[in-house]
């Protein structure tokens, strides 16, 4: 620790008050100055502690001087504690001295770990070990990256200092976003490693406590999160009520990286819980970062969470029935947790500048002149087509400059340096992997390039599953097993045992793959995310090419679909033609949806000047009418606004689709049965005589459809829920149950029976009728001029009037003694109000007026 004669002792004074004492000094004590006497406030009996703070080396001259005074202190108090802490040391024989005289004497550090309950994880990720020395090793050679966005351009790391520092900062959670391969992890590792050392000087700044999300691929609450990090870190002595007290006092920071990488894996219902959870742990001072490719964080989408019902309520749009009563109470608990979280900042993380990417490479091959020249001049060739702008130049992409280091020698040897047309995504990566595999070759010649990549495509795949964050030890020998079975089945038993540990020892070393000793187990993963999603794009591509799909479901995504967009033309003809192929290939049907998912938003280039082109694609990709029936297909958007698509007859079947856009389609008469349909757009799209029978149906919005004759039979209430946007005023309102069924029914769908009162509650004149109605339930006399002209019936005067006259006409109500100023609800009308209040089926006579 970098101390002074003046921080050693606040930082000294700032540990012991942190741990309830009362701190003086410095301060005469018979005669002799001392520079801390420490007061135990939870035991007033307790002995004081007198402290003299040095930062020299103690030898025996510097102790001679010390202990002079507490020498004293010691014969005329001799119960009182005696220290010497030093940020230096101290020799041998000082400390056996003074361990004789009764004299305590700790180095600041020493002094640390005897309070401080997270020493554990402070000194794993800042002391010696593996983790720590990786992360100096980043430390030392990172380049700063910025932000750029409407806030103005800044030094990330510089703007997340001084945002840590100011306590009563509104923006108590940050959202940092960035394309794949911008640095996010690295920023949150620096800034782990650099808060931790500052931690350590000074307690009383905030713990930084950094979680990966992609160890979460099921929903969590705020305390399994909690659990999750004391337990990985060894800190099981630690209770989890303390941990939550320190965050949200403001007295831990939390660090959450790849948010999307979470996310991916789970669908909105899930996503929503865990949003509750962040947004728990954000209550009162908490703070936090949150990293995120920034898809998942558009428009709000995300943390405005799918249902604000209770607003609709509010405004008085919809009736409160008993059910959605229950709905509403608990959106209300939800929605006050969320409100801090809603109301982020949201900051985007840049590519490196030419000038940083130049000083990067400058500083980490600064003996190499040749490497720095091979890989400067790969970097300035790199670029993505990006539609109605010129080419962008990827040369600052901090994943793409660390690969391109880790193969400075190999780049060295090949002529692809000195080549001067663009290389794309694709083709860097397909480099960068070619030239690991001959790393690999050069140390391990018994296993072929071609082999050791397609192990490693097979581990990528297990590495995107959802319940695999690494792949342990057994789980890697199985893989070895099962990938290498046709030579190891030639061997005896005992050769076969000893094989399968040569290539267990050869595969888990190959230059791609990076060791892991978290989580209580041994295991391995790749040395960044894009490198293994570059290979699962890579393995479906090749399986699509052999007439043999991949099988196994994996997430796709947007990296990969950049990495395939990317692909030149030709090839993008190809693949198109082979997934035309194999979609015409009875019993087929797995693994199609994938490579769909995959490859749709690259296919639609071919057809870009195309009117219909979405329309185009899907017909040349599976027939006219499209048919995608038995498929799981995600996050792709056939339609919008600007470009709306003719898809009608399409045929979804049997298929599970999410966050598909169908924004403004012509669907008629389209078959969505059977399906799973969830979190899908169709605002503003023609559904008229399609079927969504038998579907189970969650968070699809169907603002503005066009619902006539659509089929919504054979659907359980339990298994609807519907949304609709209120374009005033940005509302998004869930309908649940048997309302989402009524609105259905009263748009012009068909529907399983279902009681009136939910159909039409959204009539836009039921607020006021319902409202004359609870009125009239509630007393059975009422002045006309507040039935007629107060409250809801403001909004329509004349309407509220019209009923009061319809209800005189049917005898329901009267005037009493010719009161035309009061009205009085007769037996027949006491009898119609309260089988209206009670049940869920309006009265004929009710229904009627509506009607009519």
């Amino acid at each position: 620790m970098n101390f002074t004669a003046v921080t050693l002792p606040i930082a000294i004074k700032n540990l012991f008050e942190l741990n309830h004492y009362e701190v003086l000094g410095p301060i005469q004590v018979h005669g002799a100055e001392i520079d801390l006497v420490a007061k135990n406030l939870s035991d007033p009996f307790a002995a004081l502690i007198y402290i003299e703070a040095t930062v020299e080396y103690v030898d025996n001259e510097k102790y001679g001087k010390d202990v002079s005074k507490l020498a004293m202190i010691g014969e005329l108090e001799p119960g009182a504690r005696r220290m010497i802490i030093s940020s230096k040391g101290f020799t041998l024989p000082v400390k056996e001295r003074a361990d004789k005289s009764h004299i305590t004497t700790l180095t600041y550090e020493e002094l640390f770990t005897k309070f401080e309950v997270f020493e554990k994880y402070v000194n794993f990720y800042s002391g010696q070990s593996e983790e720590a020395i990786q992360l100096k090793s980043l430390n030392n050679i990172y380049e700063e990256p910025f932000f750029n966005d409407s806030h103005g351009k800044e030094l990330a790391t510089e703007y997340l200092g001084n945002w840590k520092s100011i306590k009563n900062d509104k923006s108590g959670w940050l959202v940092v976003t960035g394309e794949y391969g911008t640095g996010k992890t690295a920023l949150t590792k620096v800034l782990q490693y650099r808060w931790l050392k500052e931690y350590k000087n000074n307690p009383q700044l905030p713990l930084p406590i950094r979680l990966e999300l992609r160890e979460f691929t099921k929903q969590f609450d705020a305390r399994g999160l909690l659990h999750h990090f004391l337990d990985n870190n060894k800190l099981g002595h630690v209770s989890i009520d303390f941990l939550l007290a320190l965050i949200k006092s403001g007295r831990a920071v939390l660090l959450l990286d790849g948010y999307d990488e979470m996310a991916q894996y789970l669908h909105a219902r899930e996503r929503r819980t865990c949003l509750e959870a962040l947004a728990e742990l954000s209550a009162g001072g908490a703070r936090g970062i949150l990293t995120s490719r920034p898809n998942y964080f558009t428009e709000t989408e995300e943390l405005q969470v799918f249902e604000i019902l209770y607003s609709s309520f509010q405004q008085g749009r919809y009736h409160l029935t008993s059910d959605s009563k229950q709905i509403l109470e608990a959106e209300k608990q939800v929605d006050a947790l969320l409100e801090q979280f809603i109301d982020r900042y949201e900051r985007s993380l840049t590519d490196l500048s030419q000038e940083q990417t130049e000083s990067l490479i400058g500083r980490v091959l600064s003996n190499d002149q040749n490497g720095k020249t091979a890989v400067l001049n790969i970097l300035h060739r790199i670029f993505r087509s990006v539609e109605g702008t010129d080419s962008v130049s990827l040369s600052g992409k901090p994943v793409i400059i660390s690969y391109l280091l880790e193969v400075v020698e190999e780049l060295k040897n090949t002529s692809s340096g000195t080549e001067a047309d663009p290389i794309t995504e694709w083709q860097v990566y397909k480099l960068i992997v070619d030239q690991l595999m001959l790393r690999d070759l050069r140390r391990c010649p018994e296993i072929a390039p071609d082999a050791r990549r397609n192990f490693l495509r097979k581990i990528a795949i297990f590495l995107s599953k959802r319940e695999n964050a690494l792949i342990n030890v057994e789980s890697f020998k199985d893989l070895v097993l099962k990938e290498f079975k046709k030579q190891l089945n030639r061997l005896t038993h005992d050769a076969k045992n000893q094989q399968i540990e040569r290539l267990f020892a050869d595969l888990r070393t190959s230059a791609t793959l990076t060791r892991t000793a978290r989580h209580g187990m041994e295991g391995w993963k790749f040395s960044h995310n894009s490198l293994r999603e570059f290979l699962v794009a890579e393995s479906l591509l090749i399986g699509l090419d052999n007439k043999e799909p991949i099988l196994e479901q994996v997430p796709i995504s947007d990296a990969m679909k950049i990495f395939v967009n990317s692909i030149d033309k030709p090839n993008k003809e190809k693949y198109l033609n082979s997934l035309s192929t194999l979609w015409k290939s009875s019993g087929i049907d797995r693994g199609k949806g994938q490579l769909l998912n995959l490859l749709f938003e690259g296919f639609l280039e071919l057809y870009a000047k195309d009117i219909d082109f979405s329309r185009e694609c899907l017909n040349a990709i599976a027939g006219d009418p499209p048919q995608l029936q038995n498929i799981d297909i995600n996050k792709l958007k056939f339609s919008s606004k600007e470009r709306p698509a003719d898809l009608s007859k399409i045929n979804f079947l049997n298929s599970s689709i999410y966050d598909l856009s169908f924004v403004s389609a012509d669907l008629n008469n389209s078959d969505f049965s059977n399906c799973t349909v969830e979190n899908c757009d169709f605002s503003g799209s023609n559904l008229m005589n399609s079927s969504f029978s038998g579907s189970f149906i969650i968070e699809i919005d169907l603002t503005d459809c066009i619902l006539v004759g659509c089929d919504f039979t054979r659907i359980q209430p339990s298994d609807i829920s519907i949304s609709l946007s209120d374009s005033s005023s940005m509302i998004k309102n869930t309908l649940h149950s048997k309302d989402a069924l009524g609105y259905l029914k009263y748009k012009g769908a068909f529907t399983d029976p279902v009681e009136s009162k939910y159909i039409i509650q959204n009539h836009p004149k039921f607020p006021i009728v319902d409202k004359i109605i609870d009125k009239l339930s509630e007393q059975l006399l009422r002045q006309r001029r507040g039935l007629e002209q107060r409250g809801a019936a403001r909004q329509n005067v004349s309407l509220a009037k019209s009923f009061i006259s319809y209800l005189e006409q049917l005898k329901l109500v009267s005037s009493p003694k010719a009161r035309k100023d009061l009205i009085e609800v007769t037996d027949q009308g006491r009898d119609i109000f309260n089988q209206y209040i009670k049940s869920q089926e309006v009265p004929e006579q009710i229904l009627y007026f509506f009607e009519n």
